[in-house]
């Protein structure tokens, strides 16, 4: 599986911040079908409000489930990033974008069955449009690096399995000319 880097949207609402107040907010985008990817929710600082923000909102029958619920489009541009995981991905990631003087809003990252998530929030448009061709060449790079580490690695093996049958041969043939003790 191949790492996927697209822009997103994250649709948010300001609400209360009561018992029950995530299932209520979420009930009826539910029975209306909309299939959420990603559900965040948190408390302000003072406690007093929560907000949450969910994606995607992409078909118009999702997009007037949410209005109608009272969530509105972010204003932070967001990128998400999908794929097999694998050690280091979300460092390689902050790097590039750090390499390029790119800063977050905000960053949330999952792996559930070996399939990394992130979704990634920057202050601009330009940011979020740059940050996915960044992104795209960091992932790509060091998956070309793997498969160039592995191809290097497997010559490294077939050479060591040439060189020790050489050697077993040439003992053999050593042992051959060689004339015996007795």
């Amino acid at each position: 599986m191949s790492v996927t880097v697209k822009r997103a949207t994250l649709w948010t609402i300001d609400t209360s911040n009561t018992p029950g107040t995530l299932a209520s907010t979420l009930g009826p985008l539910a029975d209306r079908r909309v299939n959420l990817d990603l559900v965040m929710g948190y408390s302000h600082p003072d406690k007093s409000g929560a907000t949450i923000e969910v994606y995607p909102v992409s078909s118009q029958h999702a997009q007037k489930a949410a209005k109608a619920t009272g969530f509105s489009k972010s204003a932070f541009p967001c990128v998400t990033v999908t794929g097999k995981n694998r050690v280091g991905l979300g460092r390689q990631i902050a790097a590039a974008l750090s390499d390029v003087g790119i800063n977050l809003n905000f960053f949330m990252a999952q792996v559930v069955d070996h399939k990394y998530t992130g979704m990634f929030s920057f202050e601009a448009e330009s940011e979020a449009d740059l940050a996915v061709k960044i992104i795209r060449q960091a992932v790509k790079a060091k998956a070309t690096r793997k498969t160039a580490t592995r191809a290097s690695t497997s010559k490294r093996s077939s050479v060591k399995k040439k060189s020790t049958a050489r050697r077993k041969t040439v003992k053999k043939k050593a042992a051959k000319k060689s004339p015996r003790r007795r």
